[in-house]
């Protein structure tokens, strides 16, 4: 059996431009349309992130991706630019890093994740 890892995330979306627009901002992920009421950004290196029309976001308690990035504290302040919010600032995880928790423009939780 192959190794079950994640290769596409869906993002919820109440506006898709708003949406693609803001993890451009934050990411710099490059989202084309892909369907009817649907976004995809592919990386070609075997994860695909999309965006998916929605009429509301649920929010909560919801599973959360991680996202690995190089400089946690520029992505904070690129998400607070965007009009996102940071739900966990900066935290360490000892002998491995440091993580934080942002929400996008309608409020879906996306974990970030830095190594040491």
């Amino acid at each position: 059996m192959p190794n079950p890892l994640i290769s596409h995330i869906e993002i919820p979306s109440t506006d898709l431009n708003r949406s693609s627009e803001f993890f451009k901002k934050v990411f710099d992920w490059d989202f084309k349309p892909f369907g009817n009421g649907y976004l995809l950004n592919n990386n070609h290196q075997g994860i695909t992130a999309g965006v998916r029309k929605v009429e509301s976001v649920a929010k909560g308690n919801t599973t959360v991706f991680h996202i690995t990035v190089d400089q946690l504290e520029q992505v904070l302040e690129k998400t607070k630019t965007a009009g996102g919010h940071i739900i966990v600032g900066k935290t360490t995880i000892p002998a491995m890093g440091w993580y934080a928790v942002i929400s996008d423009l309608d409020g879906n939780s996306i974990g970030l994740y830095q190594k040491n």
